[in-house]
């Protein structure tokens, strides 16, 4: 036994199939295919394996994107979930300092256009961001709520500031609620103080004719017009005493004062299509003061 394996050569007793390191199978690899090109994972359980070289640079960092899009970015100073909720603790804090800036401008706006009113700094004006002292700082681990930092007081104090305005401008305002029969010279004296002194007032003066029947109904609906807006002072002067050269068929005449600006309408009658109603006589009254 020993002279065999001394004298015989291993490599010619092998069968034919086995020479030259190849297989003879019906396995899937090819003929030319080595074993040990093909298998590059050390799962395979067909035998030897190669071990991909291993780049430093790359190794663990994705080599495509996901769906085509581009990575998201998540660089933040704190990792953790404390972290996480510590900066979306500060990202709310941002959104807070945002709302109150906008509110402190918009606060401003109205102040300017309220008549040109201001309002003295307080600490609840002066700083928007002064008011943030809430516990969702630092590692607080407690919840804000976007209400809390609402400074009530100062809108309570706006809503105050404009009550008094209101009031302010309402008492003002003069009250009529009549119709006043007048005289040229009492004509004179309202336009006067109409272009001089209260740019805001209004003023309608009705040319008339008592004999006139459109300007009869024209007098009649003043007058439960003048009750209604009681803020513009209705009047009516015989035509004849302002201009003798006023004709009877121009009859109604209406001559509207609004502030510095004035208009006269000679075609009243067209312009209410005949119609002395209250309702078309309002309209048109709103129609020429611009009320």
């Amino acid at each position: 036994m020993e002279s065999f394996f001394l004298q015989h050569n291993v490599l010619r007793d092998r069968d034919p199939g086995e020479l030259g390191g190849r297989i003879n199978s019906d396995s899937e690899a090819s003929d030319e295919e080595e074993i040990t090109d093909r298998v590059h994972s050390v799962a395979d359980p067909t035998g030897p394996w190669t071990q991909k070289a291993v780049d430093g640079e790359t190794w663990g960092k994705p080599t495509r994107g996901f769906r085509g899009g581009k990575a998201r970015d998540f660089a933040s100073s704190n990792t953790g979930p404390k972290g996480v909720i510590n900066d979306y603790k500060a990202h709310k804090r941002y959104q807070k300092q945002e709302r109150l800036r906008k509110e402190a401008e918009r606060q401003a706006v109205f102040n300017r256009v309220a008549k040109g009113v201001t309002v003295t700094s307080t600490p609840s004006t002066r700083d928007p961001t002064a008011n943030l002292d809430c516990e969702c700082d630092g590692d607080s681990d407690s919840e804000c709520d976007d209400n809390d930092l609402v400074d009530d007081a100062f809108l309570a104090q706006y809503a105050e500031m404009r009550v008094k305005q209101m009031q302010e401008a309402a008492r003002s305002r003069k009250v009529y609620g009549e119709l006043e029969y007048i005289t040229p010279e009492q004509f004179v004296a309202l336009t006067s103080k109409t272009d001089s002194k209260d740019i805001d007032s209004s003023l309608l003066v009705h040319l008339y004719h008592p004999e006139n029947y459109a300007c009869g109904l024209l007098n009649s609906q003043l007058e439960l017009l003048a009750r209604k807006l009681v803020h513009v002072k209705f009047t009516a002067m015989m035509a004849k005493e302002a201009d003798a050269s006023i004709e009877m068929a121009d009859l109604p005449v209406v001559l509207a004062f609004r502030g510095h600006q004035q208009e006269v309408v000679v075609d009243v009658a067209r312009r209410l299509d005949g119609e002395f109603t209250l309702e078309r006589v309002e309209a048109f009254v709103k129609e020429q003061l611009s009320l």
